[in-house]
Parts: structure tokens; sequence; C-alpha cells
């Protein structure tokens, strides 16, 4: 079995009105709306990527990837324990099978969902360099400050228990790879942080589709959504700042899988990134391991990521 891509994420929320203000401004599409539901989209042509559901408190709930085939909902029913392959009550149809991790969220592979085609999005920059010239006699295309236009979910970032037994646990189900772990200084057996691609072969992926991060709090620590590129990120944060959401951190860029990133933290808690320019990587690329003192979070800040795991 192999993993396509991330499909979509869950939430239980006490106020969906507010959140529903939130994800608007933050880019994401109404598909569904009821008194007990959110469903959103993305521009990118994904049936939905984010769903909000009535809850007494702010949680998380689970995650969604897809999968190549039918066949493999039965393989994940048979051999790796999950329920049998049922329709998925969701925009898009399709069926799908659940598990749970170790650390009790719902993992759902999801197979047979129906796309659509992607909205547009702005025209590509054309950068001036000191080698290259590109733009000749006329202004850079404008573009406005408001929501962005998101193309898909990209990754989730989860808090878990314990980084061994979470890590052991997607490897072993689902073939994640770690690309970069980090481990207490000094103990390169204690490792604590970790981000992990998807297994496709000779195929390219993103740098991580899932970063796990121990800490006893459990839940998730973000999700995030690739946007054009860095100048649609700027335009966004501006936007949201002028709205007085709480910005968390960024404009940035990770030195490990160097994508761009803006953090945001939506009415019930929950943090909502953006990111463009992410690295790409195959099965053959491996893993790099480092001491977590030796890593800067964002390699455009001195500042010290406390806030970003608040």
């Amino acid at each position: 079995m192999r993993l396509q891509a991330l499909h979509h994420v869950t939430f239980a929320v006490r106020d969906l009105d507010r959140q529903e203000t939130f994800v608007k401004d933050f880019g994401l599409v109404i598909v569904e709306r009821t008194d007990s539901r959110l469903v959103m989209k993305t521009c990118g042509g994904d049936p939905f990527a984010y769903v909000a559901v009535k809850g007494e408190e702010n949680r998380f709930v689970g995650l969604a990837f897809t999968v190549e085939n039918a066949a493999d909902l039965d393989e994940a029913h048979a051999r790796l324990g999950a329920t049998a392959p049922s329709d998925l009550d969701l925009p898009g149809g399709g069926r799908s099978v659940s598990l749970t991790d170790p650390d009790g969220n719902l993992v759902l592979l999801v197979h047979g969902s129906q796309r659509s085609e992607p909205e547009p999005f702005y025209p590509e920059l054309e950068h001036n360099t000191p080698f290259e010239k590109r733009r000749f006699g006329r202004n850079q295309h404008g573009r406005e400050r408001g929501p962005a236009r998101l193309w898909r979910i990209g990754h989730v970032g989860l808090f878990v228990k314990s980084f061994r037994t979470s890590s052991e646990w997607y490897e072993k189900m689902f073939g994640l790879i770690g690309s970069d772990i980090y481990h207490i200084p000094g103990q390169p057996q204690a490792r604590i942080v970790g981000f992990f691609r998807m297994d496709r072969g000779d195929e390219y992926v993103d740098h991580h589709v899932v970063a796990f991060m121990q800490d006893p709090r459990g839940g998730c620590h973000h999700i995030s959504f690739e946007t054009q590129d860095f100048e649609a990120q700027q335009r966004t944060h501006c936007f949201l700042g002028s709205k007085e959401y709480e910005a968390i951190w960024g404009v940035g860029r990770h030195p490990h899988g160097s994508h761009i990133f803006d953090v945001w933290r939506a009415p019930d808690g929950a943090r909502f990134e953006t990111f463009s320019d992410t690295d790409l990587f195959r099965k053959e690329h491996g893993t790099n391991v480092h001491d977590i003192s030796q890593v800067t979070m964002d390699a455009w800040s001195t500042d010290k990521p406390d806030r970003y795991f608040v």
C-alpha cells in the first residue's frame, strides 16, 4: 500500500460561526455548512480538505490520506486491522476505512473521492536578479490583499506522547520515511521531533506529510496548506493582521524542508499555516538525524521558538 496524499483533517469546534469566519478569511472555501458541520475546500480541485464538527470542546479529531486503489482499503482491513470499507459521508463521496493511532487520533484511508477543476490562480511572478532580467518596461503585476488562494492541504504537525511509538506506528502502517529527525543533545537515541514523507519510490514527494513532536498534551500542532508563493503569503499576512487575528510566526523559512511558512491561530486555538517552495525527496534520499540544539526553526529569524509551541 502506498499513500498518495493528505486528504483532509477533522476538528471538533465549539463555535462553528467564529471558526467559519476565520477559515474563510484564511482562504478556505465553503462546501457545506449545517448546524453541526462545516466542510471547507481549497482552490486546487479537492472535494474538501477541512472538516469542523460541532463539539463540547475544541479538539483535534483526526486526519485522512488518499490511497491508490480500492484494493488498498481491503488490504488495510485485512492486514492492518482497519474497519471494513464503507461509504464516506462527505462531499465528493468515495469509500474509506479507519484506524486509531497510538495517541487516539482517528486515521482514515480514502479512495474514490471526486475532484473538480482547480480555480484560477495568479500569474507567476517574474523575478529580476543580478544574473537574469525578465521584467522590462512595466511593474510587477499586482495582487490584492485578501484570503490566500490555497492549492491543497500539504501536511499536518502532531503533538505525540511518545515520538518513538507514534513514528514507528506510522512507519509500519503506511511506510512513511523520516526526512529529518531531531534528538536531545548528547543523546542520539532520544529522538523527539521528526518530519516524515510518503514512500512513493522514485516519485518526488514533499519533504514531509506528517511531523511528530513529542509533547504530553497530544493533539494537533498545526495544519498546513500550500499557496502559490511568498508574495501571496505576505499579502494574506497583511490581510489577516488587519482583521486582528493572532499571528503566531511568519512569514519565515524553515531550514529543513526549506518551505516558507506563515502561522495563524484560529478561534478554536488551532494553528493554520500557509506554505510555499518546499523541498522534494524520493525514497533513495534516506533520513537525516540532527542534534536539536543545533537546529534553528526559522532561517530568517533569531527569535526563540517558544511561542511557536504554546
